[in-house]
């Protein structure tokens, strides 16, 4: 039996098959954000991403999405959801099982046990099991009202620092430079035009310049990493407390790839909760999207949509 697992995310999305648990293929698609790209665009994305595992679609029993767009928490019938699955729903000719991407990689973490999941990559978004298996989730309200910690939090951020210095309300900065090389613009005016351009530049992979300045030691770049790690860990500590658990899983390429946010982070936490271990999933997120199709598979076969949440 083939399984299929997929890692979505605000700028690529990673997808893997297991054949009897062994990765047998992988492959890279396009963003699988359909709250910023059309549903349509969206499936599109990981259609190439499927045909590039090389997987006969009647060899593949299930697949499982770590969806970032996905939302845990109960709320309101979600329209744009509910299209992108349902495009998937006519187009694949296996079920396909979703949650959110938290609640995929907490999976693959604690194996249904107590814990927290803090995730920050385009976006972030935090959540915790407790010993009654009760679920929590904090953050991940979307790039214009939340994501705190984020790359696209540590970009905008880092966008304004650089304009404000050009203006000449805060001392000269290195992010300047960096923005101006970064979408091509000969003068810091100029950017207006490409950065509310149709469509929208990747905004968040400006996060990546912030850290380059930040290892050089730019005062402006420090301080906005340092400022999103203390975010983030606020929310960790949150959920630490709330489950009464000290396991902390960390993912996405904020935590996992920027030193200086994950150092501060750990020390951060530990500050608060001092107990607290920080721990880095052995299961990938693809991986874990997998299992979550397999376990899903095994109860409801005939499902072909994203999983009902209570």
């Amino acid at each position: 039996m083939i399984l299929i697992g997929a890692d979505g995310g605000g700028t690529k999305t990673k997808l893997a098959a297991f054949e009897d648990g062994i990765r047998i293929a992988e492959s890279l698609a396009g963003p699988l954000n359909y709250r910023v790209l059309p549903p349509e665009e969206a499936a599109r994305n990981l259609a190439e991403g499927l045909d590039a595992l090389g997987i006969p679609p009647d060899m593949t029993a299930a697949m499982g999405i770590a969806d970032p767009s996905l939302d845990d928490a109960p709320g309101e019938d979600d329209e744009a959801a509910n299209a992108f699955y349902r495009i998937l729903g006519e187009r694949l000719p296996f079920p396909v099982y979703a949650r959110s991407d938290v609640f995929v990689t907490l999976e693959g973490l604690t194996r249904g046990g107590p814990g927290t999941l803090v995730i920050a990559g385009t976006g972030s978004m935090g959540m915790a099991r407790n010993a009654q298996g009760e679920l929590r989730v904090a953050g991940g309200w979307g790039r214009l009202t939340g994501d705190e910690g984020s790359g696209y939090f540590i970009a905008v951020r880092g966008i304004r620092a650089a304009l404000r210095a050009a203006d000449g309300l805060d001392p000269p900065t290195a992010l300047t430079d960096a923005l101006l090389s970064r979408f091509g613009a000969a003068s810091p005016r100029a950017l207006i035009p490409i950065l509310y351009g149709d469509p929208e530049p990747d905004i968040a992979a400006f996060a990546g310049d912030v850290a380059r300045c930040a290892e050089d030691g730019d005062p402006a770049a420090c301080a906005i990493l340092d400022d999103a790690a203390d975010r983030l860990a606020e929310t960790a500590a949150l959920l630490v407390r709330w489950a009464d658990c000290p396991t902390v899983g960390i993912w996405g390429s904020v935590l996992l790839c920027n030193r200086r946010v994950r150092e501060r982070f750990e020390a951060t936490l530990r500050d608060v909760c001092g107990e607290a271990a920080v721990t880095v999933p052995s299961v990938s997120a693809e991986e874990a999207a997998a299992e979550y199709a397999r376990a899903c598979f095994g109860s409801a076969p005939a499902a072909k949509t994203k999983e009902k949440r209570e």
